[in-house]
């Protein structure tokens, strides 16, 4: 029997990471300035070994997942509100980027594990007003050196912070049918139609960046001398839509759990009206026309459905809107989940000035559903203009000119792109992750967005706060909980430093920001075990979590009573000995050792010097 010490350094007060280096603490080769020979039919085993964890948190996807909500706070006693009754729905925040291969383990000092949380729950966030705006810190003591946790901090923009964001030069795509280009040009905020042919519409969208649901407004210019759409007397539409990456099985483009009506709008039935959430329209007949798209039950599908504005007491009209040339603008306004219409009349109010902006149709709590519009919900908490310019005998030449587009601060929305996942809204990301009739269709099937013709409205619509954002609360749900839906699969209470599956009060709340601190110091032991591996020699070592061969030659415990990070030391109670199956001697120049995880993968987590001490022996005679 003979004994081989192993080690990366001399000694263990040099903690300069290389990865590069053939001399790290996780994966290290000794170079023998002499021959050193194995018996044949030799066996090898792990005498002991030393290691330095230093105190980075290490999570995979055992230990990384949790669900952030952003709405009305529900009622943990199974009261009102419930899940069923509100706007918004738990939405899961993996540690692990869709970028991260699925097995992997991470490993990050406290602060930059800190600021990984915050990108994580940024990318997240959906709600347009939230987004960029979390922080996470790490929680010190007095003294500033013994860690305490987290402090998870939330903000929104309010109105104040709006900002007028007309849609750059080109940032238009087609939203109607695959089959039609877009029919139009843009330029300064002018979208103007250049197709003959009265079958082929123009419609376009803008996805550039969404709109604030803090006192957003669009403003279009349909009656103008830009804007001359309707003075033109061509059918035209106005309208905020959520992005559709994918159209349905016909081509167009409209969630995969939604119809599109033909004709609502047009004098042919080759042109139909875009998909909107909220929308307006000139009709052949030169009528003013709203509409939305909400759930309808007789094809278990969201459709179009028609806004009776004209019957809604919180509006200026009694009758619908003749179209004539006094109307020269379209206002759409959102405080909160509350959308407002309006439109500008330059008729003389009698007094020789213009009666200016009057109110189609806006929130009445009194008011039934089919007067006025559906809340702004979670899967269009994005909107984006859409514009379309049709066709008539008198012209098929005409515009439409956005004068105001309100969104959030610019600096906030660098990285918005509702193209790719995370980076949009909620339904965008479900959309392409091909989930969205899941959890998107049930959110939109509640009884908010169902029309009731004969009773008051399912809820109360929330608006904004003394502090001009959204009345919402933030929730942490870190544990499945049924409260908010089951949140299948969070795992997130340990490595957080909660005590709690749900986490809904706050330990601060100043204007906007709420504040969440973990209830105490997440343990800096990981879940995850370490092996030693002895990777130039023969052993036959089969890792059926990987489904491969392996050199693993022991199993070492990343903590024990005492301590989990630091200097840690292991000694089996009893030595396993592994066949080296070499039926002849072998004559060794090298040892090279290194630590893993169950997946194979370095555990990066060493430092310092590392020492592996193993046996050699002649297998014995059976």
């Amino acid at each position: 029997m003979s004994l081989v010490v192993c080690s990366n350094q001399e000694k263990d007060g040099e903690t300069i990471r290389n990865t590069q280096s053939i001399y790290s603490a996780w994966s290290f080769k000794n170079h023998l300035t002499s021959t050193y020979k194995i018996p044949k039919n030799a066996q090898v085993a792990l005498q002991s070994t030393k290691v330095n964890v230093d105190g980075r948190v290490v999570f995979s996807k055992n230990n990384n997942r949790f669900y952030q909500y952003t709405g009305e706070k529900l009622d943990r006693e199974g009261f009102d509100p419930k899940l069923t009754e509100v706007c918004s729905h738990p939405v899961i925040t993996s540690l692990r980027s869709p970028e991260d291969k699925d097995n992997g383990v991470e490993e990050l000092s406290l602060n930059d594990f800190a600021n990984h949380i915050a990108d994580r729950m940024d990318r997240t966030t959906y709600h347009p007003n939230y987004k960029s705006l979390t922080d996470v810190d790490v929680l010190r003591n007095a003294s500033s050196l013994d860690f305490m946790g987290y402090k998870i901090q939330y903000d929104q923009n309010g109105h104040a912070d709006n900002v007028n964001t007309i849609p750059s030069d080109g940032e238009v795509e087609p939203f109607l049918n695959q089959k039609f280009e877009l029919g139009a040009s843009y330029a300064s905020g002018v979208f103007t139609r250049n197709v003959s042919s009265a079958k082929v519409p123009a419609v376009g969208i803008f996805p550039e960046y969404p709109m604030s649901l803090t006192n957003g407004e669009l403003i279009v210019d349909i009656g103008g001398s830009v804007g001359r759409a309707n003075a033109s007397g061509v059918p035209w539409s106005v309208g905020l839509s959520r992005f559709i990456n994918n159209p349905n099985g016909a081509g167009n483009f409209v969630p995969s759990y939604g119809r599109q009506k033909f004709s609502l709008i047009s004098r042919t039935p080759y042109v139909n009206t875009p998909f909107v959430d909220f929308g307006c329209a000139r009709d052949k007949n030169g009528t003013l026309i709203v509409y939305e798209s909400r759930y309808r039950e007789e094809s278990d599908a969201i459709g179009f459905s028609s806004v009776k504005y004209y019957e809604n007491a919180s509006g200026d009209f009694i009758d619908k809107i003749n179209l004539s040339s006094d109307f020269t603008q379209i206002k759409f306004h959102v405080a909160g989940e509350r959308m407002k219409l309006e439109i500008y009349n330059t008729a003389d109010d009698g007094k020789g000035a213009p009666i200016g902006w009057q109110i189609v149709t806006e929130y009445n709590p009194t008011g039934n559903s089919d007067v006025q519009f559906k809340p702004v919900n979670q899967a269009c908490w994005c909107l984006h203009p859409v514009l379309g310019v049709f066709s008539s005998t008198s012209g098929s030449e005409s515009s439409l000119e956005i004068t105001k587009f309100t969104t959030p601060p610019l600096a906030s929305l660098t990285t918005y792109d509702p193209h790719a996942s995370e980076r949009g809204g909620w339904f965008e990301t479900l959309e392409l992750e091909g989930v969205a009739h899941i959890d998107c269709f049930e959110l939109e099937q509640r009884t908010w967005n169902r029309k009731t013709v004969d009773g008051p409205l399912s809820k109360t619509f929330v608006g904004l706060n003394a502090s001009g954002g959204v009345d919402y609360d933030n929730v942490l749900i870190l544990d499945p909980d049924i409260t908010y839906g089951g949140t299948h699969g969070a795992n997130g209470k340990q490595i957080l430093g909660f005590n709690n599956s749900i986490v809904d009060e706050y330990v601060d709340e100043t204007g906007s920001i709420k504040v969440f601190e973990s209830d105490f110091p997440p343990s800096l032991a990981s879940s995850m075990a370490m092996f030693v591996r002895l990777n130039n020699f023969g052993q036959n070592v089969v890792n059926s979590y990987t489904g491969n061969k392996s050199k693993i030659l022991a199993h070492l415990p990343r903590f024990d009573n005492t301590q989990s990070t630091g200097r840690l030391y292991f000694e089996p109670n009893n030595l396993v000995w592994i066949d080296l199956e070499n039926p002849a001697e072998l004559n060794i120049t090298e040892f090279d050792i290194s630590f893993c995880y169950v997946n194979e993968q370095y555990a990066t987590v060493l430092t310092g010097q590392s020492i592996v001490v193993l046996y050699f022996r002649s297998k014995p005679a059976m």
